[in-house]
């Protein structure tokens, strides 16, 4: 009797061990909420998990979640993470996270499920709370230290994740040969670490430490997963560095990394422009009049205006055709008028260039409902254009004060209406407000 009690004893406890499981629910973006049996993974590759005991779960991609809560009482801090951080609390962000990571395993995890899951998750956690204080040097250090702690091999997820995934890291200078299994928050860490980086003035560690890296990485997973939206991290670090570059004066740089923002972007829709190619595209040319070269920023803009003159031409005779335009391919034109506006206003000698420039700039303005970026150039340059031709007219009085006029109605708009934009603060309004109260008159 007593052996039977033994064995029943230990085959309820081995039952026991066996139904330990971590579950939790799942939420996503569509509104779905997943009871999960157990999470066995939160990767790169995304949530791995089970309904049932051995029964798979459909993996939930990184941009399908919405959040994940694991059941107990003991995960309540953890499951408050992500909401902290998203409301900038950080000092209590930095104090829960270090709690949980003081926890032992509760009931339903295994000691490798914990620090994949959950102590890893939290160091990056605490990391993103330097980062929210502005500590952008204790951010880079704590950030680094999660991506090194991340790539070691026992914290790698090796089922179910993309397979063939793997780049070379620049921060523990180490390959990282199975990458679908780092922890999920891995490719947030390299893009925070390049913005920290940047903040604290050093582009060449942000590119080269972080930003390339994150490009390599996220480029892998998309081929191998078919995935595009890996792309997503990339495109948002290329355009971190265009714009830090940007507001350095460095437009060289700046153009580099719109032109490979383009590139990838154009990646991203299977080779196909987008939205975000475009402004890439754009802006590019935007740096390229900057650096001095306009000839080769208005190859840029030169077919998009020519696509739409002739377009508009066809449809006096004949109906459009149905791919003549679109709200991307208006965008793209009402840029390029202002691209082209920009060209001939830098070259600018006489009144027939600041005309054409003009007429340019007023193009994009009268046609187009573009967004605030491109409506705030055009606005600039128009206004600088009709300021310049008040001056070169200053011998004709009537003519003079009319330019001077159609200038202060751009400028208005531009400081009254989209005061926030970067061309409303241009350092060129002070000049061009002189001319207008100048020649303006009553």
């Amino acid at each position: 009797m007593r052996n039977f009690i033994l064995a029943t004893t230990a085959t309820l406890l081995f039952a026991g061990v066996l139904s330990a499981a971590a579950g939790g629910v799942i939420q996503t973006k569509d509104g779905k909420a997943s009871e999960a049996y157990d999470i066995q993974a939160e990767c790169v590759s995304g949530i791995i998990w089970d309904q049932e005991r051995n029964r798979p779960g459909k993996t939930v991609k990184l941009w399908e979640l919405e959040s994940l809560r694991y059941k107990g009482q003991a995960m309540d801090e953890y499951n408050g993470l992500a909401r902290k951080l998203a409301g900038g609390l950080s000092a209590r962000l930095i104090q829960d996270a270090q709690s949980t990571l003081k926890m032992e395993p509760p009931s339903g995890f295994d000691k490798d499920a914990w620090r994949r899951n959950v102590q890893l998750s939290c160091k990056y956690y605490a990391a993103m709370g330097r980062y929210l204080q502005g500590d952008w040097s204790g951010a880079q250090s704590e950030l680094e230290a999660y991506i090194k702690e991340c790539e070691q091999a026992d914290n790698l997820q090796t089922a179910n994740v993309v397979p063939r995934v793997s780049f070379s890291s620049k921060v523990s200078g180490k390959p990282v040969a199975n990458a679908g299994g780092l922890n999920r928050f891995y490719l947030d860490a390299l893009e925070a670490l390049g913005i920290a980086y940047l903040n604290q003035g050093d582009a060449k560690a942000a590119g080269e430490k972080a930003f390339k890296p994150l490009q390599e990485l996220t480029e892998n997973l998309a081929s191998n997963s078919g995935d595009k939206e890996y792309f997503d991290w990339g495109i948002r670090a290329l355009r971190a560095s265009a714009r830090y570059a940007e507001d350095q004066k460095d437009f060289k740089g700046a153009r580099e990394a719109y032109d490979e923002l383009s590139r990838v972007a154009v990646k991203k829709q299977g080779g196909k422009p987008s939205r975000t190619s475009y402004e890439a595209q754009l802006k590019g040319g935007f740096m390229q009049i900057l650096e001095g070269d306009t000839r080769a920023a208005q190859a840029r803009f030169y077919e998009a205006v020519k696509n739409w003159e002739d377009g508009h031409k066809t449809t006096r005779t004949q109906p459009p055709r149905n791919d003549w335009i679109n709200t991307d391919v208006a965008y793209l034109t009402a840029g390029s008028y202002v691209g082209m506006g920009q060209v001939k206003a830098a070259g600018a000698k006489k009144a027939e260039d600041w005309s054409e420039a003009l007429q340019n700039f007023s193009t994009s303005l009268a046609i187009f409902n573009a967004d605030d970026e491109i409506r705030s150039l055009a606005l600039l340059g128009a206004a600088n254009a009709a300021a310049q031709l008040a001056e070169l007219n200053k011998t004709a009085q009537v003519t003079a004060s009319n330019y001077a006029k159609l200038a202060d109605k751009y400028l208005s708009e531009l400081t009254q209406l989209l005061s926030k934009t970067k061309a409303a603060n241009d350092e060129s309004l002070p000049a061009i407000q002189k001319i207008i109260t100048k020649y303006k008159g009553d």
